[in-house]
């Protein structure tokens, strides 16, 4: 009996208490932020600290720290009478999660484009040891994963106005909901709008994709058209008709192949072994 009446009680917050909550808190954070700025100017450290005071990234992990992660209510959350709450389980999320939400909020994106970077930078390495087929296909896919991860982050955004759980994908990994304890909900209808709000940012994310894979087909054409065209000249000088086969297959003109395989003794397009000595002058080209 007392479980069912607790049931009862646990009732989950709304979209439009869960946003107020987010301003709230992010108008404090920014207040943290240029008072500490203010500081900063009055002991004229400001070039030290440039970094720090640049981003709000530091000011939100210090003020999410001394509210969520001491187990207190954040001011937004104070201010809606909501609480971070593990719906599923009926009890208040760990320490564990909640780090792992702020975490995730604050740097998932971020880290995740820049580790999609760095792997780009070590695909395009002079010296790699991908073959140019596996450069392409990796240097694809790492733009699309680049173009599609924001997209994505909106996608989910728009749910959360659709439906009004998990405000952030951090959120939603971590487990962590909202439910209301106290205070009245809102009544002016806006859960509504926001429904709408969510259906129109799922019609503006299928419609930026359909627009990037236009504008891809369009650079696969122009791709397809360079080419063609560089197939006349040495890929090396891109100048010179190529005059001169390797053992493989590829074309090149004689001075550039020759210089090259002089330095090493690979072909420039496949990397296969080539001995100096058995390349080809072609004629009749």
């Amino acid at each position: 009996m007392e479980a069912k009446k607790r049931n009862r009680m646990f009732k989950s917050a709304n979209q439009a208490e869960i946003l107020r909550s987010y301003q709230r808190d992010d108008d404090f954070v920014k207040h943290l932020r240029e008072k500490v700025i203010d500081l900063v100017q009055m002991i004229g450290r400001q070039r030290g600290l440039l970094r720090f005071v640049h981003s709000d990234v530091p000011f939100r992990l210090i003020y999410f720290f001394f509210t969520s992660g001491m187990g207190n209510q954040t001011l937004g959350e104070e201010y809606t009478g909501i609480v971070q709450a593990n719906l599923g389980a009926h009890k208040v999320p760990s320490l564990l999660a909640r780090v792992i939400s702020v975490i995730l909020e604050c740097f998932g994106e971020k880290a995740l484009l820049r580790m999609l970077k760095r792997l780009q930078l070590s695909v395009n390495r002079p010296h790699s040891e991908f073959t140019p087929e596996a450069a392409r296909f990796l240097n694809a896919f790492i733009a699309k994963a680049c173009s599609l991860i924001p997209i994505f982050i909106l996608i989910h955004k728009g749910l959360f106005y659709m439906y009004g759980r998990y405000y952030s994908l951090g959120k939603r990994v971590a487990g962590i909901d909202y439910a209301k304890v106290y205070g009245q909900r809102p009544t002016d209808g806006i859960s509504w709008g926001l429904r709408f709000l969510g259906m129109a940012t799922l019609a503006q994310c299928l419609l930026k994709i359909w627009r990037d894979d236009s504008s891809e087909s369009q650079n696969e054409k122009y791709v397809a058209l360079e080419e063609k065209h560089t197939r006349l000249t040495c890929q090396l000088c891109l100048e010179n008709v190529p005059t001169t086969t390797t053992p493989c297959g590829h074309l090149f003109c004689w001075f550039c192949l020759a210089d090259w395989l002089n330095a090493k003794p690979q072909c420039p397009l496949c990397r296969e072994h080539v001995e100096p000595s058995r390349i080809v002058h072609v004629m009749n080209l």
